[in-house]
């Protein structure tokens, strides 16, 4: 953020989609902003998915300590489900069992509405093939639940330019730089 000129203390929400280290690592980093993660995700990470080697892979339990020190501040915020408007314009879904409860946004912005799958969609080709993203939890069940997912994205999008994936480089290419790196 300080690249684009803004610094973290002015940074007033901050909306986690789910509790793998490359989505919730930093949230610290933000001393000031109210913390948004689904109660589900929030509840199951920070309580029974330790108790299994496999329940919590890729999830970092300094992160979880990070999250539990954040609502400790008063700063934490649950989303309660699908569908849910945590701000106005910005809304919450549950996603495709990436992780126990994933979730993605539809912000509503001066050309339509946008759409960030974050995990629930990792590429432009996942869209393109109608394939499911490579990890989900619940086996086929898991499958399905993203393809659903990612076909619920594209119909909330004003426009399908306006989906953004959470892992994929094209972005750079597809959105204008608002500012170097």
């Amino acid at each position: 953020v300080a690249a684009a000129g803004v610094k973290a203390d002015a940074i007033t929400d901050v909306i986690i989609s789910h509790a793998h280290w490359d989505h919730v690592d930093g949230a610290d980093l933000f001393p000031k902003a109210t913390i948004w993660i689904q109660r589900a995700e929030y509840e199951y990470y920070t309580g029974e998915a330790w108790h299994a080697r496999t329940t919590h892979g890729g999830v970092d339990a300094d992160d979880m300590l990070a999250l539990l020190q954040i609502n400790t501040e008063g700063r934490l915020r649950f989303v309660e489900g699908d569908d849910r408007e945590v701000m106005p314009g910005i809304r919450c879904y549950t996603g495709g069992k990436h992780t126990h409860e994933s979730q993605f946004c539809s912000v509503k912005t001066a050309e339509g509405t946008a759409v960030f799958t974050s995990d629930n969609v990792y590429l432009y080709e996942n869209f393109d093939k109608h394939a499911p993203i490579a990890q989900t939890v619940d086996g086929e069940a898991g499958r399905a639940s993203n393809l659903k997912a990612q076909d619920r994205a594209k119909s909330l999008a004003s426009d399908p330019r306006l989906i953004v994936p959470g892992h994929d480089p094209a972005v750079f290419n597809r959105f204008e730089r608002v500012a170097d790196a």
